[in-house]
């Protein structure tokens, strides 16, 4: 058996402003520069709840594609995935809009229930987590749903969002407007009932995030009663990123220097964040020019996105982002943070990476675990661990997510787990959100157990989903970028060190 010990004097893990800035560097004695390799790729980490995206659309009553000559699965996770290259980059996440057109003025039947739970499953077997949107209008005004309808699906859907709580990463508001982004509805000037809406989405998704389009809109429903509860919950999807750059980029990007520029950098640290660049087209809202590549990177940086699609755009800017090459020196001048073992071949040469690939692994959080600050020491019976960690990616995690210390001996079975119920992994921020000033901040886990074993025992940390239905599939499990891996069928941990007992 394993208890922990407490001690009165000793927290587990400490707010972040206790830490200072960057470590390890003596500005006195910069060194030579090292000359930097060509551009190379990187391999990607799969981690859940954050990364590219990408985007499946469907009627609910008989999962057609509204735009396609297609039904589910086709134009699926990995038809998808290939047709936007994506496949090599262990992509975790889908957005996921479910038309109820069918259903206005009705009840949502049981078999467009039966066919969302098939998509959910399916998803869950690819082990992708879903943005979830539910819409009536395909096309403008394609149907005249009123709240009424809405009001009345939300407490349909409210037992099925329960029952997929865990498969369900981020719920766009969504219901109003062509492709549930609030516009061209008469439902988007009716603020007491979108106030309630905010509120019944969130009353039936507790502990998780609900994204917003229009951040000015947040200080309407704060004026109709939207409590501090539910303010601190409700994130951001930005779907016309252009780095302030297309000319209808203001009131529709978060531009840079308005309001809601200012808004989503101040709440951007604790919500969820996410984005999608407008599809290559010769017309008003298209956009077939590229866009910068640095200022894109600030934005996902000072707004710390989470997640962002890569299936509009592909072609263009996408594709431009995969030539653009990155350097430590660039992000040092961006004022970027990154690990230099990001920047390191497999000889350890310090190579460039692409922005494409730099996005892609920085969205939301890269956890690193700091070797040489963290120690394990066995005294009789007893372990004592003091392990630091830190987070370079552009925000850090947001959902409930438990941490756990286990042992493992030498045919890589699981012998004992310890809960770390006062580590709270949603507290690793990469930098410090009051100062902003985007320096490297480090957190600590600190403490003792007693511990009935004997021999060698690899020591690591489990960081499960929280649910039962995912708990124990592997690929739910977040891992850190800079340690070895035990990877079994229901486990994959994060070594710290190895102990003799």
């Amino acid at each position: 058996m394993l208890s922990v010990l407490s001690c009165a004097d000793d927290k587990t893990t400490f707010p972040v402003w206790e830490y200072e800035g960057e470590r390890g560097e003596d500005p006195e004695n910069p060194g030579e520069p090292e000359e930097v390799g060509p551009l190379t790729s990187i391999k990607a980490i799969r981690n859940p709840e954050r990364g590219y995206n990408l985007e499946s659309n469907y009627f609910s009553h008989n999962l057609r594609n509204p735009w396609h000559n297609v039904s589910f699965p086709s134009l699926w996770i990995p038809e998808i995935a290939t047709m936007n290259n994506a496949l090599p980059d262990s992509l975790t996440l889908t957005q996921l809009t479910f038309y109820l057109s069918d259903f206005v003025g009705k009840d949502i039947s049981q078999g467009a229930f039966d066919n969302m739970q098939r998509v959910f499953d399916d998803a869950k077997e690819l082990g992708y987590k879903i943005h979830i949107v539910f819409a009536y209008d395909y096309d403008p005004y394609a149907t005249d749903a009123e709240f009424e309808d809405v009001f009345r699906h939300l407490e349909q859907l409210k037992p099925f969002i329960r029952d997929n709580i865990g498969i369900i990463d981020l719920w766009r508001m969504g219901f109003i407007g062509a492709w549930g982004e609030g516009n061209q509805s008469p439902m988007s000037t009716d603020w007491d009932n979108k106030t309630k809406l905010v509120k019944g989405i969130l009353d039936a998704y507790p502990d998780r995030f609900m994204a917003l389009r229009y951040p000015s809109h947040l200080a309407r429903f704060i004026e109709r009663g939207l409590g501090d509860e539910y303010v601190k919950r409700v994130g951001y999807t930005n779907d016309y990123f252009t780095a302030s750059e297309h000319p209808a980029a203001p009131g529709n990007d978060y531009t840079f220097g308005s309001a809601d520029y200012a808004q989503v950098m101040e709440k951007g640290p604790y919500v969820k964040v996410v984005g999608e660049i407008p599809y290559d087209e010769d017309t008003q809202w298209g956009l077939d020019f590229l866009i910068s590549v640095p200022n894109s990177i600030r934005a996902l940086k000072e707004h710390h996105y989470s997640a962002f699609d890569v299936t509009q755009n592909n072609a263009l800017n996408f594709a431009n982002w995969k030539r653009y090459e990155l350097t430590p020196a660039a992000l040092k001048e961006m004022n970027v943070l990154f690990d230099e073992s990001y920047f390191r071949n497999d000889e350890g040469k310090l190579v460039a990476r692409s922005a494409y690939q730099f996005v892609r692994d920085h969205l939301g959080y890269r956890l690193y675990m700091d070797k040489e600050d963290s120690k394990l020491e066995v005294t009789g019976g007893e372990l004592n661990y003091d392990i630091t960690v830190y987070n370079t990616g552009f925000s850090t995690i947001l959902n409930p997510r438990p941490i756990k210390l286990v042992f493992v001996d030498g045919q890589d079975h699981i012998t004992q787990i310890v809960d770390l119920d006062d580590v709270d992994p949603r507290t690793w921020q990469p930098c410090d959100p009051r100062l902003n000033d985007f320096k490297q901040i480090y957190h600590n886990i600190k403490g003792n157990v007693s511990v009935s074993l004997s021999g060698k025992y690899k020591v690591g940390l489990w960081m499960p989903d929280p649910t039962d239905e995912l708990e124990e599939i592997a690929d739910f499990s977040i891992i850190f970028a800079n340690t070895e891996i035990i990877h079994t069928q229901k486990h994959r941990i994060s070594v710290i060190g190895e102990v003799n007992f």
